[in-house]
């Protein structure tokens, strides 16, 4: 059974300084980040585009 967005569990990266964990709106309240773009952070074409470095941040499922 797939778990739902909103109540998957992720961590939060910011190259490889661990930030937070939670569910994608916890993670909103505590960066600030906006939903649609912690949401995006999780599709693959996000790490096609970022570039990978020190300060790209990083969206881990801890779900799967």
């Amino acid at each position: 059974m797939k778990i739902p967005w909103h109540k998957r569990i992720y961590a939060l990266y910011k190259g490889d300084q661990f930030i937070t964990e939670g569910t994608i709106r916890e993670i909103s309240k505590v960066t600030g980040k906006t939903i649609d773009f912690l949401k995006y952070m999780t599709y693959p074409i996000y790490g096609k585009r970022s570039i990978n470095g020190k300060y790209r941040l990083k969206m881990i499922s801890l779900d799967d």
